[in-house]
């Protein structure tokens, strides 16, 4: 007879969410080992999962509709706790940060968000007088997501950082951690390193969510240096994930950078890889990650990435990533200036190291979700 695991996917909706469940049910689709209760929010990006995986023997997909966060806690409180003893599932696999409070089920809780476990990102919203939005998207479901974690035996994070952070906030000594690769990276999967002529126009690639607007996503820096670059420098475009109306109704966008943009909107994972061209250059100003999968995709696909000097871009992309201080503009304008300066051969060279490093790193991890799944059904640790 084949486990039953109840994979918990309400939460996840967009954005790199949904590129990791869609590896995730790569990895599961591939054993009969166990039957899956997928559980989701229905939206078109969920939606399409459904249809790649509709016939799939051990897949059984069950849509509830989002009603808000408060809605989902009691959903998977009380309804989870029903439907685990009619089924008899055997493990609950959360994978976006909750646990459930009345379950006496395994449960295996995936870390994906370092918005409640971080103290630099409680220091930013303070010091810019941002009180009630802390409380609000931060201190409230800090206090609901830690007290599920207390419940939660098993971990799973993405990168090792992420358990430094949960330190500050958890008692750590009986959990137990999964270090989870979520993304391939192999030899097979790299793609050949962009070429880069600095004296044609370059593309600063700019991946981003509709969560654009949030402190964390420091979308400032972005805007600022790339304003200030357009008065001493033409030859340059921008290409943003996001919509001209989304950006021009945020008092975070500056107007006069219109006539250098392109007004990507949403686009998949297949259309974002399009977009990694020769001469293009990714940056990322995020606070906090926990993986930064559009800085990997970026590094696989073989072009130069600029992200903060923070320790989770040395942890993930490794120490030859190319970094800027966080909130310091003229740092980034430096960066830039420095890469400028840079011939292809060197270019090639940082690439090819940031390859290597992901290569190395990502295969001390857990390359499967069935490899967790065996271990914590086989009791293997105490």
């Amino acid at each position: 007879m084949p486990n039953n695991i109840l994979l918990n996917s309400l939460g996840i909706q967009d954005s790199g969410g949904i590129s990791i469940l869609s590896k995730s049910l790569e990895e599961i689709a591939e054993t009969d080992k166990y039957i899956f209760y997928i559980f989701l929010f229905k939206n078109n990006n969920t939606y399409n999962l459904f249809t790649r995986y509709e016939k799939h023997p051990t897949f059984k997909f069950i849509f509830i509709k989002n009603r808000g966060f408060l809605y989902r806690l009691i959903f998977e409180n009380f309804y989870f706790y029903y439907f685990e003893k009619k089924n008899k599932i055997d493990l609950i696999y959360n994978s976006s940060g909750t646990a459930q409070f009345l379950s006496a089920t395994k449960q295996l809780t995936k870390i994906q968000n370092l918005l409640f476990y971080s103290k630099k990102l409680d220091k930013l919203y303070l010091n810019n007088k941002l009180r009630k939005e802390w409380l609000k998207h931060i201190f409230i479901k800090r206090l609901v997501f830690k007290s599920m974690l207390h419940i939660s035996k098993y971990i799973e994070v993405q990168s090792s950082h992420v358990k430094d952070n949960l330190k500050d906030y958890l008692n750590l000594k009986k959990k137990v951690f999964f270090i989870k690769n979520d993304f391939k990276v192999d030899n097979k999967n790299i793609n050949k390193t962009k070429d880069y002529n600095f004296k044609k126009k370059v593309t600063f690639y700019y991946i981003i969510g509709p969560h654009f607007n949030m402190p964390h996503k420091n979308i400032k820096d972005f805007v600022k240096a790339m304003t200030r670059l357009s008065k001493v420098n033409n030859n340059f475009e921008i290409k943003i994930t996001l919509s001209k109306k989304h950006l021009e109704n945020s008092d975070l966008w500056d107007k006069r950078l219109n006539s250098k943009t392109k007004f990507l909107g949403y686009i998949n994972k297949d259309e974002i890889k399009k977009q990694f061209q020769n001469n293009t250059i990714l940056i990322s100003n995020s606070v906090i990650e926990t993986l930064g999968l559009h800085v990997i995709e970026a590094i696989s696909n073989g072009i130069l990435s600029i992200v903060p000097n923070e320790n989770y871009a040395t942890v993930v992309y490794g120490n030859d990533i190319q970094t800027y201080e966080l909130y310091n503009v003229s740092s980034l304008i430096n960066k830039i200036d420095d890469i400028y300066k840079l011939p292809n051969e060197s270019i090639s060279k940082i690439i090819t190291k940031n390859k290597k490093y992901l290569i190395k790193n990502e295969k001390n991890k857990h390359l499967s979700c069935i490899s967790m799944f065996n271990k914590i059904l086989k009791e293997s640790y105490v």
